[in-house]
Parts: structure tokens; C-alpha cells; sequence
């Protein structure tokens, strides 16, 4: 497996940065240099969403709609600005049609001034009734985490298993990539759905979701082709002040 945690503009390794300022992040000054991209793999930039408050809380929102907070939509319009001047080629944006996933795309789409096009497939993992709770509230008294190391077909009241969210993730994600062969997409999502999808596809098991977490608008590259290669993950650089 390929990988850079984030490439600074020496093409080194560093850190993400989780927090951002008020200041306009220079495009011009953000990494520019990507690993090429073979004729047979699709280059798939992963997004996560901008800040919630849900976010905030430490609350699982799964389908629950809401709209970002002042500092998500900073974060969105950054990650924007970067992924224009880092891939200008991008010929498509994707994203989940819940309201936290269409704003940070829209804010995406209009660095690149390019429509966006919500798949359901890329939606967050749905929790039903447990929805709103907190992920202390779901562990403690619901014992969530431990059923599901129990069960991946286990599902709350009006919610999702991990084998449905494992199923229908992967299945838009390879959908997209064999649609774009070739080409550069973006894609926006959530972060539970976009850990079981690296979880599935680089170690074909959905219990491995728990070692990949996403920053709100952290970047992760992937290349899906004839095998999946991951060259970056959750890079935060264009967050730094």
C-alpha cells in the first residue's frame, strides 16, 4: 500500500492540522505535486464535510440534516481552493445528498465552477432511533460498538447494518471509478461511511473501519483500478493559518 499522510510543498511528510483560522489559506502556496495517475486507475479524492454541530456535540448524526457551522463553511470553501490548484483536472464532483455533504461539494464545485452530483449510496451510516446520541450515550448505555463487534448484520430500530452501509458505500464508490477510469473525481462523504469504505477496500474486512478517522474536510486520495492504492489520507494542510 502507497502511502503520504500529507504532502507539504516539498512533497514531504506533515502533519494535518485539524483547526482553522479565519485567514484566507494562499492557494499558491498549498502542495501541488500528486502522484501520476496510471491510464487504468481512477483517481478518487475523498472528502469529508465540513463542521457540524453535531460535530461539536460529539453526537452520531447519520441521516439528520443540518447545515455547516460558520467555521464548516470556511473549511469547505479551503478544501475548494486547494483541490482546484492541486487538480484542476477534475472532471466530476460526487457527494452524499444529505445538507452538511451538498454544501461542502457546492463549495467545492464553485472553486472548480462544476455542478455537483449527489449519489445515495454515499450517505452516512444510518443508526435509526439512536440518532442525536452521543458516541458516550451509544457506547455506555447501547452498547452500539460492542454489538456491532458482534454482528456486522446488527441494526438499530430504523437504521443500518455495517454489512448494508459496507455494501452500498462500496458498490457507489467502484460504480464511479469504472464510470471515470482514467480521470480525477471528487467525492464528498461522511466519516463512518468513508472508514468502511477504505476499511472494505484496502483490507476486505468492514471491523477495520475503526484505525481510519476523518477531519472535517480532511482529503484522502485513493487510485481504484485493477487494485486500490491509498496516497494520501485526511490531509488538513489547507486548514493551516
Amino acid at each position: 500500500m502507497h502511502l503520504i499522510l500529507c504532502r507539504d510543498q516539498n512533497n514531504s511528510v506533515a502533519e494535518p492540522q485539524a483547526t482553522a483560522k479565519n485567514s484566507t489559506k494562499d492557494p499558491s502556496n498549498m502542495p501541488t505535486q500528486s502522484p501520476v495517475l496510471s491510464p487504468s486507475y481512477t483517481r478518487v479524492l475523498l472528502v469529508r464535510h465540513g463542521q457540524i454541530q453535531a460535530n461539536i456535540d460529539k453526537k452520531w448524526h447519520g441521516w439528520t440534516d443540518s447545515g455547516l457551522t460558520p467555521l464548516g463553511k470556511d473549511q469547505a470553501q479551503r478544501a475548494g481552493s486547494r483541490l482546484k490548484h492541486q487538480h484542476p483536472q477534475v472532471s466530476a464532483i460526487y457527494c452524499s445528498p444529505l445538507e452538511r455533504t451538498r454544501h461542502t461539494a457546492q463549495a467545492i464545485g464553485d472553486a472548480f465552477t462544476m455542478g455537483i452530483q449527489p449519489i445515495d449510496g454515499l450517505k452516512e451510516y444510518g443508526i435509526g432511533v439512536w440518532e442525536g446520541e452521543s458516541f458516550q450515550v451509544l457506547m455506555e448505555q447501547h452498547n452500539f460498538f460492542e454489538r456491532l463487534k458482534q454482528d456486522r448484520h446488527f441494526s438499530p430500530k430504523d437504521g443500518e447494518s455495517m454489512h448494508q452501509v459496507s455494501q452500498r458505500t462500496v458498490t457507489s464508490i467502484t460504480q464511479l471509478a469504472e464510470k471515470h477510469v482514467g480521470e480525477t473525481i471528487v467525492v464528498v462523504s461522511h466519516g463512518a461511511a468513508m472508514a468502511l469504505i477504505l476499511a472494505n477496500l484496502l483490507h476486505n474486512d468492514p471491523y477495520q473501519w475503526d484505525r481510519y478517522f476523518f477531519d472535517n474536510t480532511g482529503i484522502t486520495e485513493l487510485h481504484l483500478g485493477p487494485d486500490v492504492k491509498l496516497f494520501e489520507f485526511n490531509c488538513t494542510s489547507h486548514l493551516e493559518p
